[in-house]
């Protein structure tokens, strides 16, 4: 079995604008303060329409990019993006995006488990505080009295099934809403939206 990424022309053109929509989308989103990152539609896009690696490597591309931009703080989180890009081309070959309530559902599952993971990173190498409107989050609630490991667990894993909720969810509408004639172009694609 073949474990290479084959970088194809059609391929080649999609990384850098899906890597563009991350961080435009991201720092639109981040300058708003607001309790979800949506910086991940290129990677799940990418993910449907080509295999979790392209999708890997368009959310290591974007990380990178945005630490290089904004801060450290933001490389170790390059892990959520490759757990996202595997989730979201395994609801794909699962035709994941053919219904929105199999979409929702798929969401929620891929941000449960993006926010455990998270949720590990945040507290172990951040304190909890990574900025942004998830510390809001984890600030609010241990001001109700959560312990720090509780209310980064919980800040973290509600804002990303919300965040990879809306972002899965996204995707599904573009994708059901492709032309088969470019969904052709992409048969992992076309098979998440079963047609």
């Amino acid at each position: 079995m073949n474990h290479t990424l084959r970088i194809s022309p059609r391929l080649f053109a999609l990384v850098p604008a899906a890597v563009a929509i991350n961080l435009v989308v991201g720092t639109i989103v981040k300058e708003l303060s607001l309790p979800v990152f949506l910086d991940t539609v290129g990677t799940v896009l990418v993910a449907v329409l080509a295999g979790w690696r392209a999708g890997a490597l368009v959310g290591t591309v974007s990380q990178l990019l945005l630490g290089l931009l904004t801060g450290y703080q933001y490389l170790p989180f390059v892990v959520i993006q490759w757990l996202l890009a595997l989730l979201a081309s395994l609801a794909g070959n699962r035709r994941g995006y053919a219904a929105v309530w199999r979409t929702v559902v798929w969401g929620i599952g891929a941000g449960a488990c993006c926010g455990a993971v998270s949720s590990v990173i945040s507290y172990y190498l951040f304190g909890g505080i990574t900025g942004g409107g998830v510390s809001w989050v984890v600030t609010g609630l241990r001001s109700l009295g959560a312990s720090q490991p509780m209310a980064v667990f919980a800040g973290s894993s509600s804002t990303d099934i919300l965040d990879k909720g809306i972002v899965i969810v996204v995707v599904g509408f573009v994708l059901r809403a492709l032309p088969r004639r470019i969904l052709g172009r992409f048969p992992m694609a076309a098979r998440a939206v079963g047609k």
